[in-house]
Formats: structure tokens, sequence, C-alpha cells
């Protein structure tokens, strides 16, 4: 039987993901993941493919109603300070990623220039230390998000060892991908849409 955390973990993730593979699924609820997800299956919450388990019209009813009680939980003002300092690191965040992907002059980032990359990479170092206490912040007030601090702290291990496509590859747990998650759970707990944020320049 899953308990109802490791349950949302994994209904969230698959929502986020689209389908989950077992690698994809351990992000969310570590080693034990995939035994999980085929519980999941066999309750109608997620069906299998070739590409991975989504969720089911079931799934998702059910995990709207998971989220709903998180929310219950939470200390919501909590969250709205906290999401209030994440947007300003996510303005640095997009900066520097827009950087990594074009150059100054607008033109592709081809990554034959080291020092530039280097510069870029310096940066994003930098972010991740700034960022880290509020990530700490953010797991002690919604336990199911404190996963991300491991997945940043990864990406950024990797980078340093050479692994450029952790800063923003889609299909790798890149820094950025990770971030983007974490924009989406954070904005899921405050029930806020992310059309509306990008309008006023939070997204």
């Amino acid at each position: 039987m899953t308990d109802t955390p490791t349950e949302l973990a994994l209904l969230q993730g698959a929502r986020l993901k689209g389908r989950l593979t077992a690698e994809s699924a351990a992000l969310f609820a570590g080693d034990s993941a995939a035994v999980h997800v085929k519980a999941l299956e066999l309750r109608g919450l997620m069906k299998p493919g070739p590409a991975g388990a989504r969720l089911t019209p079931a799934g998702k009813e059910r995990l709207r109603a998971l989220l709903a009680q998180e929310r219950s939980a939470v200390d919501t003002a909590t969250v709205r300070r906290l999401y209030a300092e994440f947007d300003r690191h996510n303005s640095a965040l997009k900066e520097i990623v827009g950087a990594w992907q074009l150059r100054l002059d607008g033109t592709a980032n081809d990554h034959a220039d080291g020092a530039y990359d280097a510069d870029v990479l310096d940066r994003l170092a930098a972010a991740y230390h700034d960022a880290a206490p509020l990530l700490s912040r953010i797991g002690a007030a919604v336990p199911r998000l404190v996963g991300y601090a491991h997945r940043f702290s990864r990406a950024i291990e990797k980078v340093r060892r050479g692994g450029h496509q952790w800063v923003a590859n889609p299909l790798e747990d890149s820094y950025h991908q990770a971030w983007f998650e974490l924009h989406q759970d954070l904005l899921g707990v405050l029930e806020l849409d992310r059309v509306d944020e990008a309008r006023q320049g939070r997204a």
C-alpha cells in the first residue's frame, strides 16, 4: 500500500513530467518508486506505457484531492512570502539561463568560448549558493518539496564535473528543469496560474 505522501509525490511527478519512467519516478519517491508506481497503476490512478506511466482521469481527480489536503495543512501566508523571495531568485536564474543559451549579441551560444561559459557557470553556482537557504525554508514549509534541494545540489555537482547538459537540458534533471518544476509546485500550492504570473513578469 502506498502511503499518502508518496502517492501525492508520484501523482504530482507524473503531472509535471507528463510520463514517469523508473528514473524520473525516483526523483519524487526514491529507490522504491517503481513499486509504488505499479501499485498506483493497479488502483487505476496511472496507466503504463512505453514512454512511462501517465495519469488517468481517476489519477487526476485523486491528485486534485491530495493537493487540496496539502494546501489546507500548510501556512499559506508563509508560502506566499517564500514565493515572493523565490521570484527574485527566479528572475536572476532566467538571466543566467538566457546567457547560457544566447550570447550578448543575440546569437546562439555554441559554447566555443570557454571563458564566456565559465563566467556563466560561475554565476549559476553563485545563484545556487544564494538560493540554498530559501530552498531549505521551502522544504520546511511544504515537506513534499524538500527533495528539490538534493536535485539542485546534484545538478550543480554534475555541472562542476563538466556535464554542461545539466544546466538547462529538459531531457535531463538539469538545474533549470528542476527549478521549473519547483516553480510549478509553488504555483500549485498557492493556486496561482502561470499565465497570470507571466503577465506580471513572474514566470
